[in-house]
């Protein structure tokens, strides 16, 4: 199988829709089917829309068919699994609802065609085949997929209930709901005994329920535990790796004060990326892509900065490309009075101190704001002290970088000039 990363939004829609049109028939078919319910205007409304949708997906498949297997075509090499994928499509583009009303298909006559319908189902085969394909998948997207897929099959033991048992004294809706009531207590295993088989046939038929329903139980809760343990992996991951550095602090007798600026960090990994080894992640790639990949990485720390905020992507993508990380610890200097500014810098961790002449303190900046940008856009000299307060993770532009992308975006030093002549007025 070929494994995809994920589809485009606009697709995963379009699955969407798909999924719950045959969904739908799935369920319309057989109620209609059990109960021979006569044929309702919204059932053929409903049934010429859905027609339409699969019609629109036939053409887009077939398309796609053709352009797949253009040099089999000529060779008459396809496979026949995927010649009978098509013709189940097409049969399912058919709006039966429509042709037994035009025709004048009575409801003893059409019952059994109306089953032809089915053949939509197949589509449910193919969108599942498309999910396992996929390597990110949306949580709700599973979990959507398990519910609804385990309510169609127990509506479908309902169903069969009451064909076994075609006599009721309730209304149709009522009815139907005891026998759903009846599925979901023989596949759960409950069994509260106030609905039992009387005949062979029933008995028979909630045997295998019965010993279906130990298989289907289990395949629904494993399902939905798997979902949400994966939606909670990296929350897990997180709470082990704190546990871990609180064991080894104790361990070394770690004084207090290195403790807090250790989890401190961490904390900032954790809510600033998707966990703590996102360069293990993609430290197997080429060196080519990891630098892609670490242009978008740096993209997501500045795009809200006022001073890129209304940046093109690509100008976006020319900072990050230029964006050089560096690691200082408390009281480490990072700009001296006197010295020519050649550079600005952007604060992914921790704190530092801006510091007059005097010794003063004017200004503590943290995580996310930046300084020295003043630089960028003259020749000046630093007229304060910055100095880092605690462990810090700073990302430097160089003038030169930055004199390179004015050139291609122009648009950034306007933003720039903008955001220093407001932080002079104030």
């Amino acid at each position: 199988m070929i494994m995809k990363a994920k589809k485009s939004k606009g697709e995963m829609i379009w699955f969407g829709i798909i999924f719950w049109s045959v969904t739908f028939t799935a369920a319309e078919a057989p109620y209609s089917f059990t109960f021979s319910t006569k044929l309702q205007s919204w059932q053929i409304w409903s049934d010429v829309i859905i027609s339409i949708i699969f019609t629109i997906d036939f053409i887009y498949h077939l398309r796609e068919f053709r352009k797949k297997h253009k040099n089999k075509l000529l060779r008459n090499k396809i496979n026949n699994k995927d010649f009978i994928y098509l013709a189940v499509d097409l049969i399912s583009c058919i709006p039966f609802d429509l042709t037994f009303y035009l025709f004048g298909i009575g409801v003893s006559a059409g019952k059994f065609l109306k089953l032809i319908r089915l053949f939509r189902l197949i589509r449910i085969v193919k969108i599942f085949s498309v999910v396992d394909s996929l390597t990110i998948v949306p949580s709700y997207v599973k979990f959507q997929l398990v519910v609804v897929s385990s309510l169609i099959v127990i509506h479908w033991i309902a169903c069969g209930w009451i064909l076994l048992h075609p006599v009721y004294d309730t209304s149709q809706v009522e009815y139907y709901v005891k026998s759903f009531y009846w599925a979901v207590t023989t596949l759960t295993t409950i069994g509260y005994g106030d609905i039992t088989p009387t005949g062979i046939s029933d008995r028979i038929y909630t045997m295998i329920i019965m010993i279906l329903g130990v298989g289907v139980y289990g395949l629904v809760i494993g399902n939905i535990s798997r979902i949400f343990a994966e939606a909670a992996r990296y929350k897990e991951q997180s709470r082990e790796k704190f546990q871990d550095l609180s064991l080894f602090m104790k361990h070394y007798h770690i004084p207090d004060r290195l403790q807090s600026a250790v989890f401190n960090y961490y904390n900032h990994l954790f809510s600033k990326r998707l966990s703590d080894n996102d360069q293990q992640i993609i430290g197997e790639l080429p060196l080519a892509l990891k630098q892609e990949l670490q242009i978008y990485m740096n993209m997501k720390l500045i795009r809200n900065l006022p001073v890129f905020k209304y940046s093109s992507q690509a100008c976006l993508k020319a900072i990050a490309a230029s964006l050089e990380q560096n690691y200082y610890g408390p009281n480490d200097t990072i700009i001296r009075i006197g010295e020519l500014g050649e550079e600005m810098f952007i604060i992914g961790h921790g704190v530092i101190d801006v510091i007059l002449k005097d010794g003063n303190v004017v200004a503590s900046l943290h995580e996310g704001q930046f300084f020295g940008e003043a630089a960028l856009l003259k020749e000046t000299t630093r007229n304060a002290n910055v100095r880092a307060q605690t462990y810090c993770d700073l990302y430097k532009l160089k003038k030169e970088d930055f004199l390179r992308i004015i050139e291609s975006f122009p648009e950034l030093l306007e933003n720039m000039q903008k955001v220093t002549r407001r932080r002079s007025d104030d």
